[in-house]
């Protein structure tokens, strides 16, 4: 038997790749086994939609930290370390210039 974060790890990921297809087969499935009336369905329908791309958004807000919280540790140079030292290098050009 799976445990009950393994259920909601599972649930979490369908509700990740959730299409209106997929949810719309859910929702129907649901409607003939009378678990869900006819008038609740389309409602239902747009509530998967949008917890399914809440979660994707939430998914790619947490990617985006842990990479940038990894980038941090490992003391590498960001894109706008790498800009304003060119910015730098284009000035000191610059000055030797004149």
């Amino acid at each position: 038997m799976r445990t009950l974060v393994e259920r909601n790890l599972l649930a979490g990921i369908g509700l990740l790749s959730m299409t209106r297809d997929k949810a719309q087969k859910i929702v129907d499935e649901l409607t003939q086994r009378g678990e869900v009336q006819k008038g609740e369905s389309k409602d239902l329908v747009e509530r998967l939609i949008q917890r399914g791309e809440e979660e994707r958004q939430s998914l790619r807000t947490l990617i985006h930290d842990e990479v940038k919280n990894a980038l941090d540790e490992l003391g590498l140079a960001t894109k706008q370390d790498i800009q304003d030292l060119a910015a730098r290098i284009d000035a000191q050009s610059e000055k030797t210039k004149e």
